[in-house]
């Protein structure tokens, strides 16, 4: 699967709904695994003119003090919005790899808010 080509942003910030919310979750949790959460939504108009929602993907975890904690950014997923379909998610792989980066580099963990994001 490659990742598709965005023609324009047409909404660069909003919100999804719950059912949305939780789809996404089960679809990332069942397909990639614990520890990754679907934020940031936008929505855009791909190449082939279809209106699909991008998320990024946060590497996130539960600390030692119960907060909510993200490593950063490390992947995306388009959906559709009427059927919620995933278009593309990135590969679980590749959100390791993008882990490692992230940790190679010195990232620090950062709170996130409770809820969607």
């Amino acid at each position: 699967m490659t990742v598709p080509k965005i023609k324009k942003v047409l909404e660069e910030k909003g919100e999804i709904s719950d059912e949305l919310d939780f789809a996404l979750m089960n679809f990332l949790l069942k397909n990639r695994g614990t520890g990754y959460t679907a934020c940031q939504p936008q929505l855009v108009e791909l190449e082939s003119g279809k209106e699909v929602i991008k998320m990024n993907i946060d590497n996130t975890f539960i600390d030692k003090n119960n907060h909510l904690m993200g490593l950063g950014i490390v992947g995306k997923i388009f959906i559709d919005p009427d059927s919620y379909e995933v278009i593309y998610a990135t590969s679980k792989e590749e959100l390791e790899k993008n882990i490692q980066k992230l940790e190679d580099a010195g990232v620090e963990p950062k709170p996130r808010p409770r809820g969607k994001y």
